[in-house]
């Protein structure tokens, strides 16, 4: 099997974030009372995981490595110092933002049977995922994945 490209990278990593979105606004649609909404909620978990995971395993490192070379003052490397910092202070934040919506995963999933599991409460706080995962989404797609980009083009 080739080797992913950089662009083919990216693109799976945005592909992630639509499927995402999407699957949370299903799961908001459908609410936490059906089987289907509930199913849209485990998915969303198992996509989060995944990508997370792609972030941590091959761009953050990417980054790292970049910023590294960088601040080690190798030629022709100015401002790559700043990468790695991009890589970290992203991964503080997605830590943050990732350690909350596996609570809500967890929550959901342990409410799942009772009366209110799909109510007020569930669409409230899905709808505040949904927003802070939209914020997100634009800020690493319009910084991080450039910086990646630049990281993987030296």
């Amino acid at each position: 099997m080739a080797p992913i490209t950089t662009s083919q990278f990216i693109r799976d990593l945005k592909d992630d974030h639509q499927r995402l979105l999407d699957t949370l606004e299903e799961a908001r649609r459908l609410g936490l009372g059906t089987a289907e909404g509930r199913r849209c909620l485990f998915t969303c978990k198992e996509l989060l995981t995944r990508h997370l995971r792609k972030e941590d395993t091959m761009l953050y490192p990417a980054l790292r490595q970049s910023g590294a070379r960088g601040a080690a003052g190798q030629a022709g490397q100015s401002g790559q110092a700043d990468l790695g910092h991009v890589a970290d202070d992203f991964a503080t934040e997605m830590q943050s933002i990732s350690g909350g919506l596996l609570d809500f995963f967890a929550r959901y999933d342990a409410d799942a049977g009772r009366g209110d599991a799909g109510g007020l409460d569930f669409a409230r706080e899905l709808g505040r995922i949904i927003i802070a995962l939209k914020l997100r989404i634009q800020r690493e797609e319009s910084r991080l994945y450039p910086a990646y980009e630049k990281a993987r083009a030296i």
